[in-house]
């Protein structure tokens, strides 16, 4: 058996973000602005979402990604990227299914004066929480989260 997949990159929000995801996955309409949607076509459990938070103008971008995660547990830096990441879960319910939802917090910063958080995050029905293949998903989309960047010729060609 082989633990080989294949990914593609995606870049959003006019090229500001880029991620990996795993090849089989689409993009669908998510109904929310400023939302990005993935899933495996047709997928009756396991939805990843993207958001883009953007503080712009900020005086010390590095003391202010500091200060937006310092009152959260489980932040760590990602070397290749220089990112901070940090990564929760909770319990939720929608039209009377039980859901999980594993979320990923990436925070960098965008030169000369920009702040940035992606918000990644992956939703499975509750009954699916305890299969080989959920929680194998959940581990590579932790990997590719981590490796997300934030393009700093996006911010500039958007502000020129």
């Amino acid at each position: 058996m082989s633990d080989v997949r294949r990914l593609d990159e995606v870049s959003i929000f006019n090229g500001k973000l880029t991620f990996l995801i795993p090849h089989e996955w689409i993009e669908v309409e998510s109904g929310e602005d400023g939302t990005y949607l993935y899933q495996v076509p047709d997928v009756r459990s396991g939805w990843f979402r993207v958001s883009l938070i953007t503080i712009s103008n900020v005086a010390r971008p590095a003391d202010r990604l500091a200060e937006l995660f310092s009152n959260h547990e489980n932040v760590s830096a990602t070397e290749a990227t220089g990112n901070l990441m940090r990564r929760t879960e909770k319990d939720s319910e929608q039209d009377g299914t039980p859901l999980h939802i594993f979320y990923w917090f990436g925070g960098g910063c965008v030169p000369p004066n920009s702040v940035c958080e992606a918000v990644f995050s992956y939703t499975v029905q509750s009954n699916a929480l305890d299969h080989d293949d959920t929680r194998s998903e959940v581990t590579l989309l932790g990997q590719l989260v981590s490796k997300a960047h934030f393009n700093p010729a996006a911010w500039t060609n958007a502000e020129t």
